[in-house]
């Protein structure tokens, strides 16, 4: 069994007196430990995708099945308590985040509203947790908008591993931090996928990174799909005329995730 599978996804949006649709009839599958990239160019539809996969909006039609249950089923405590296995990291974890809250309150707010530690207990899990993805303890008591955008990232992703999800959604995630910065967080996410098998739904524009982090790659375009495969393949030859349009544009990278 998929630990998601999306059937027939549909959104629409009305604007100006005209229907936008930014997702059409769009089914995919995620298994467990896996990398799945959504990408395209802006307007394909790929961050509604992921919204809507997270419920943060609500589909116009289709079924979003998440370890085995209706997700769209769920509401109240029992959609509250489901969300725990299901994480998100935003491209500007700035935005994301208020930026006058410390490092600590941060992280705290996970296993405090999830029930996963003691008020005791809270502070030896948050300093594991900024440990665990590259950052000293002592940052805790940081404002976020103190800390540089790498740390921010790393910030973000400890807070999404921190009730233990299977899979995780990140939406262009390091799309906003330069190269050698890219490279470390692209490192730290493969490092956690191998340890605690968590699923990626990567979220980019960008062939280059998505061929160094995923399995499978879906090509989106107007809220289609226009192709999808084995990454290295379908990035390394391009059959749709928006997968040659995406790899002409993706600088390379000259890394290979194992």
């Amino acid at each position: 069994m998929s630990l998601l599978t999306v059937s027939g996804l549909t959104k629409r949006y009305s604007r100006g007196g005209k229907t936008l649709t930014a997702a059409d009839d769009v089914s995919f599958h995620v298994e467990p430990g896996e990398t799945l990239a959504l990408a395209g160019p802006s307007g394909s539809g790929k961050s509604t995708i992921a919204r809507l996969v997270l419920r943060l909006i609500e589909p116009d039609g289709g079924r979003i099945e998440f370890e085995g249950g209706d997700f769209l089923a769920l509401g109240g405590s029992a959609l509250r308590a489901r969300r725990a296995r299901l994480q998100m990291v935003f491209q500007d974890p700035l935005a994301a985040f208020n930026p006058r809250a410390t490092v600590a309150r941060v992280l705290d707010d996970p296993l405090r509203i999830h029930g996963i530690a003691s008020r005791a207990e809270r502070p030896r899990r948050i300093a594991a947790l900024l440990e665990r993805v590259g950052l000293a303890a002592d940052l805790a008591p940081r404002a976020i908008h103190e800390i540089s955008g790498g740390q921010r990232q790393r910030v973000a992703i400890a807070r999404a591993i921190a009730t233990k999800p299977s899979l995780i959604v990140l939406d262009e995630a390091v799309s906003a931090l330069d190269v050698s910065v890219r490279g470390q967080i692209l490192d730290l996410l493969l490092d956690l996928q191998r340890e605690q098998r968590i699923a990626y739904l990567f979220i980019s524009h960008d062939l280059g990174v998505v061929r160094a982090i995923a399995h499978r790659v879906i090509l989106l375009d107007a809220g289609r799909i226009a192709e999808s495969g084995d990454a290295r393949a379908v990035i390394d030859t391009p059959r749709s005329a928006i997968g040659k349009a995406l790899v002409a544009a993706a600088p390379r990278l000259n890394r290979n995730r194992p």
